[in-house]
């Protein structure tokens, strides 16, 4: 089986919506699917290029990056549905696609274009739908309602063979598709591999993009109000991620930062290779992800495959997986105030009811949560709408 997979944003820039794909190509072609990848060469601030053809896998995931390489804007992106619907159509002349399958939000314009033209099915997967909390991100403004709309056309007015979420929210949503639930997963082997040592005071611990969606702010604030109570138990509060796409976004983080006093606190250590990504996480005493949107996000599965204790927003699929007090912490998205009181509470509760909170977290992601189940759910999904059960 060949298939056409499409996201637009690679490497450098990588979140959730990435490692899901890698992670699952990675395990189809085990089962004798070839993909070619569609994704965009991108240039970051700094002119670095990213437009390498790789052949992954004994040759059977290729990464195409697509066009001249150019920042991750909107309207780059807006250009990039006609480069990648030429490379598609030009490669597919060579040798046929069976199925497309985009990812996230722009790449189902293409797909489902892609699908009428070349008459094969196309698959469509929602990371996360941001619709309600465009407003509190963007405002009131013209961009917020162009946003909205926009996302509730690509996700739920276009009509897929297949729409994916891996967020159960959204099957809340009116939709001409009747989407197929299916999680994410993790790869908790590599964090069974890691042992380092627990920060002796509070390590707090945040991963992911440094943009308004993941609400960062509200976590700079909340520590701020507890700053006096806790300036002698805290040790830092480590923030893993960002990218060349959300600087504006960090510059106002780090401004906060500043006029508060709060440096000492906030260490920026920005993306980091997996085995030290790994470290932080198992280093690490707590994880906060203060989201105003999620779909099922990684970083939560990785925490508990770390065996931490977690706070998050509740957004998407957080609702679902994690049980106040039990499991974990769940606050309102935005609200400051219950962020900083729940986080007066975890961090004055004893160390070893914290581990017993983080380990019940683990054993929920080792039983029910692993890309191989991604994985063979979506070849069975591929199956059955080829109607071909051996997948040729």
């Amino acid at each position: 089986m060949r298939v056409a997979m499409i996201i637009e944003a690679w490497e450098p820039i990588w979140g959730g919506g990435q490692v899901h794909v890698y992670e699952t190509c990675k395990r189809l072609v085990e089962h004798g699917v070839e993909i070619d990848l569609y994704v965009m060469a991108l240039k970051d601030k700094d002119g670095n290029v990213y437009n390498k053809y790789e052949e992954l896998f004994g040759g059977k995931f290729r990464i195409i990056r697509v066009g001249f390489p150019k920042p991750f804007t909107f309207l780059n992106r807006v250009v990039w549905i006609f480069e990648v619907m030429w490379a598609v159509l030009s490669n597919h002349k060579k040798t046929p696609y069976l199925l497309i399958h985009a990812h996230a939000n722009l790449p189902g314009l293409p797909a489902k274009i892609l699908s009428r033209l070349l008459s094969v099915p196309v698959v469509y997967t929602v990371h996360g739908s941001g619709i309600e909390a465009l407003k509190r991100m963007y405002g009131e403004g013209i961009k917020s309602r162009i946003l909205y709309l926009f996302e509730v056309f690509l996700q739920r007015k276009i009509k897929y063979d297949i729409e994916i979420t891996v967020d159960r929210r959204f099957l809340r949503y009116d939709n001409v598709n009747n989407p197929i639930y299916i999680p994410n997963g993790v790869d908790i082997e590599k964090f069974d591999g890691v042992n380092v040592p627990k920060s002796k005071m509070a390590k707090i611990l945040f991963v992911g993009r440094i943009h308004p969606q993941k609400g960062l702010r509200y976590l700079v604030e909340a520590i701020k109000k507890i700053k006096k109570e806790f300036e002698k138990n805290i040790d830092a509060v480590v923030i893993v991620g960002g990218s060349t796409e959300w600087t504006n976004e960090e510059k106002m983080i780090r401004t906060l930062i500043k006029k508060w006093s709060l440096e000492k606190y906030f260490i920026f250590k920005g993306k980091l290779p997996e085995k030290e990504l790994l470290k932080e996480y198992k280093s690490s005493t707590l994880f906060v992800l203060p989201s105003l949107f999620e779909g099922m996000p990684l970083t939560l599965l990785e925490a508990w495959a770390s065996n931490l204790p977690v706070i998050a927003t509740r957004v998407g699929e957080n609702p679902y997986l994690i049980k106040h007090r039990y499991n974990g912490w769940l606050v309102e998205p935005g609200n400051v105030n219950e962020l900083a009181e729940i986080l007066k509470e975890v961090l004055n509760t004893p160390r070893r009811k914290l581990e017993i909170v983080g380990k019940r977290g683990y054993k929920i992601v080792k039983r029910r949560y692993t890309w191989d189940r991604v994985a063979e759910k979506t070849l069975e999904i591929y199956k059955s709408i080829k109607g071909d059960e051996n997948g040729e």
